[in-house]
């Protein structure tokens, strides 16, 4: 049976991270899909992920609001730095490192598949 919300009546829950001032809307802990694990990740404008890859999910990034720098690979691959915007799309395979630094206040609309908690790696650096 297909489940439903609005944003707008979820409390956002601050990230647990030292120094940040991130939040959460928990899209997935709301609507509890089997498959992905939805959420959508406020920042303030400075404020970054940390550098991680996944052990299995492949993620998709739409930003909802804001302007984003973005930092995908090392370890091996070639890392490449880009720019995202409202209405931007990216998908990143789960053993690619990435890093999403807001470049003004945003807010962006994670999926993660398939539905694995506690999944990210964070790497050594930023």
């Amino acid at each position: 049976m297909p489940t439903h919300c609005s944003l707008d009546d979820l409390e956002a829950v601050p990230v647990d991270r030292p120094g940040t001032d991130a939040s959460v809307l928990p899209v997935g802990y709301e609507l509890r899909p089997e498959e992905m694990r939805p959420a959508v990740w406020t920042l303030p404008a400075g404020e970054s992920t940390p550098y991680h890859r996944q052990r299995e999910q492949e993620e998709l990034y739409l930003v909802l609001a804001g302007r984003f720098r973005v930092r995908t690979g090392g370890g091996g691959d070639e890392e490449e730095t880009f720019e995202l915007g409202p209405r931007d799309v990216l998908v990143v395979e789960p053993e690619t490192a990435r890093q999403l630094t807001a470049l003004e206040d945003g807010e962006l609309f994670i999926v993660g598949a398939p539905n694995v908690k506690d999944d990210g790696v964070v790497l050594d650096g930023d």
